[in-house]
C-alpha cells in the first residue's frame, strides 16, 4: 500500500484542513456515494485521511465524531482507483484503535452492506431503515 495515514482536526489548521479535504466537501459526486448528505465538520470531528505517498494527495478518508459518550462513524470515502487495496480497511483500523483508546461505544448509521462488513469487527445492527442500517459496537 503506497499510503501515509494521519489524523486531521480542522480547528487545528483550518486552511491547511481544508486544502487536503476542500474538493470532498465540493463534489457532489462523493456527496452521493455517501448517502446524498453534505459532509458536516465541526469541533468534534476527527478525520482519518490516507495520503498517496507519492504527492501527499488525499485519496481517501474516514471521518469520525467523538462525543462525550459514543463515538460516531459518520462518512468514508475512497477514490475509484485506490479502492480494492485495503486503503478502507488500514483507515477503520485506525479509528477502531482510537475509539478502544477512548473505551466508548461506537455508533454508526450505514449502507446494509457496509453494516454486513463490519459485523466481524464486533458491530452488531440495532435496527433497518430502508437501505440504512444502524450499528453499534460496545466500548472495549
Amino acid at each position: 500500500m503506497n499510503v501515509i495515514t494521519k489524523m486531521l482536526i480542522s480547528s487545528a489548521d483550518e486552511a491547511g484542513f481544508f486544502g487536503k479535504l476542500g474538493r470532498y466537501f465540493a463534489s457532489p459526486q462523493i456527496r452521493r456515494e455517501c448517502g446524498g448528505y453534505p459532509l458536516n465538520d465541526g469541533a468534534d470531528y476527527r478525520w482519518l485521511v490516507a495520503m498517496n505517498k507519492r504527492d501527499l494527495r488525499v485519496v481517501a478518508f474516514l471521518s469520525i465524531e467523538h462525543k462525550t459518550d459514543m463515538i460516531v462513524l459518520r462518512n468514508g470515502y475512497v477514490e475509484p482507483e485506490w479502492r480494492g487495496k485495503g486503503v478502507f480497511r488500514e483507515l477503520l483500523r485506525q479509528a477502531l484503535h482510537y475509539i478502544d483508546h477512548h473505551h466508548l461505544p461506537a455508533l454508526g448509521n450505514l449502507p446494509a452492506a457496509s453494516a454486513a462488513a463490519l459485523k466481524k469487527l464486533g458491530f452488531r445492527a440495532v435496527s433497518k431503515r430502508g437501505a440504512w442500517v444502524k450499528i453499534e459496537r460496545i466500548a472495549r
